[in-house]
């Protein structure tokens, strides 16, 4: 019996590992992207693993009582394995065709029959040691389990905190950063298509330097953005029990702090220059605490936890994810029409809350530097451009609608401030819309594939700075690199502090 419950848990935490890997790595992804405990989350994933493994040990506890269990046997034997590769396909590190699964697949099957046909003593062998296997990943179900129940005891560094900055002088030099997170160049202004109208942008293009090459750092928003903030290239993140923010970048590629105090907002608080931070999927508040006079940072977007959400309760956490489950291998169709509107449910959230918060900033905010790391045009897609309304289902295009009427509001509010004078505005996207990721997950939708050539992929971020006064359009066509960002920034901070 304890043979078999062990199988039973190996088996529930193989098939489960999709839902729940990103909770037990050891890089701290999902405690980086949100300011909130895990404890629900990771206790429905706990109670997930229970409940599939009791189904799995019934069933298998039924199937043994039948009279053709010694055929069934081999037929699950056969099917076990490429039915778990199929369900861990985005685990892996690199991509996997889908030729190469059926290869495999077929190939195993092919054995199997084989060693049956010919050779059934060794094919009794061979299921021997898959028995012995299955159950040796009890070992890997009770690591995962432990895991998940750190991940439960978990809890975030600050998610805002605020110090009194006094009313400043029209007359003082101001720098806003916007980042617009998937912001790319080619459909914003270079090849837009005709049904998207983006009067805000063009309003921001007609009096600011507009860069057509720009050149990305990286990929991932976790690589660029501290990047941009520290001036060095990093290359990996990884994100401590602890809340302790550590970076490898190209010049140290050891694990080493992030060292806040050499970046751009380190920099600002040693030369007096009071900074406001609204930020998404950085753990800016927590990185940056002590150094940034006023942080908030939030995100609801779901990421790699599985179908789960913060704002479901704790049985939708639990029955949400077997259902999605269920359905990937009876209707598949609706299984990807439901994974597609749970995770633009979980962006809605995020959008509309980054969004609020940061046009409050903007109002009310005295600081000298202000910098806002938004979450659009990023999918998964969110809004309804035909309608103006917040909903699951849209396109790239949608988005891209949206991030305008923010960027009007933007800078309605600081057109209308005493200082606009002296402001000066960056408008940039971390990394292009990144149309070859996107492109086989749920939510691409057929305006997608038409707008992007197939899923065509450009890499260039748009890239927009307005200088203080400025009214006329430039255009900087040389290949600019986005750190750039960086040392402009530099700059700024240090012609604010004199």
């Amino acid at each position: 019996m304890i043979k078999r419950i062990a199988q039973a848990s190996g088996f529930a935490a193989i098939l489960l590992l999709p839902n729940y890997i990103d909770m037990t790595n050891s890089a701290g992804d999902e405690r980086m992207r949100v300011p909130v405990p895990l404890t629900k989350i990771a206790l429905a994933q706990i109670t997930d693993l229970a409940i599939v493994a009791f189904v799995f040990l019934t069933l298998m506890a039924i199937l043994r009582k039948l009279k053709s269990w010694p055929k069934l046997r081999w037929v699950l034997m056969a099917a076990l394995p490429p039915f778990l590769l199929v369900r861990n396909l985005n685990v892996f590190p690199f991509e996997v065709p889908n030729a190469a699964v059926l290869t495999a697949s077929l190939l195993w099957i092919a054995l199997l029959a084989f060693l049956i046909l010919l050779a059934p003593a060794i094919a009794a062998k061979l299921r021997r040691a898959g028995s012995a296997v299955l159950t040796g990943f009890a070992v890997f179900a009770l690591v995962m389990t432990w895991q998940l129940v750190r991940a439960a005891a978990w809890r975030p560094g600050p998610r805002a905190y605020v110090t009194p900055i006094p009313t400043q002088p029209a007359n003082k030099p101001r720098l806003i950063w916007i980042l617009f997170d998937e912001l790319s160049y080619k459909p914003t202004f270079e090849s837009r298509d005709p049904s998207l109208h983006l009067p805000n942008f063009d309003r921001l293009r007609s009096e600011s330097t507009l860069y057509t090459e720009v050149t990305p750092i990286a990929y991932w928003t976790n690589q660029v953005v501290p990047s941009l903030l520290l001036g060095r290239v990093v290359t990996d993140i990884t994100y401590t029990a602890d809340n302790r923010f550590l970076v490898r970048t190209e010049d140290a590629p050891h694990w080493q702090p992030f060292d806040v105090s050499a970046s751009l907002m380190g920099m600002a608080k040693q030369r007096g220059v009071t900074t406001s931070i609204v930020g998404w999927y950085i753990p800016y508040c927590p990185v940056f605490a002590g150094m940034a006079s006023e942080c908030y940072w939030s995100n609801d977007s779901v990421q790699n936890r599985g179908p789960t959400s913060l704002d479901a309760s704790f049985s939708e956490n639990v029955w949400f994810p077997l259902r999605i489950l269920a359905e990937q291998f009876t209707v598949p169709g609706k299984a990807w029409a439901d994974t597609a509107a749970w995770k633009s449910a979980g962006h809605i959230s995020a959008v509309k809350d980054v969004s609020q918060h940061a046009l409050q900033t903007l109002a009310s905010s005295q600081a000298d530097l202000i910098y806002i790391h938004l979450p659009a045009p990023h999918p998964p897609e969110f809004w309804d451009r035909h309608k103006g309304t917040f909903a699951p289902g849209g396109s790239y295009l949608d988005s891209l609608d949206y991030s305008d009427r923010l960027l009007g509001q933007i800078l309605d509010r600081l057109e209308a401030q005493p200082r606009w004078a002296t402001t000066t505005l960056i408008v940039e996207g971390d990394h292009s819309w990144r149309t070859q990721m996107w492109r086989p997950l749920p939510g691409w939708s057929a305006e997608d594939e038409r707008v992007s050539h197939g899923g065509q992929w450009d890499p260039r971020p748009v890239l927009l700075i307005h200088a203080a006064g400025e009214q006329r359009p430039e255009i900087v066509n040389n290949p600019t690199s986005l750190m750039f960002v960086h040392d402009f920034v530099a700059a700024q901070i240090q012609s604010i502090a004199r």
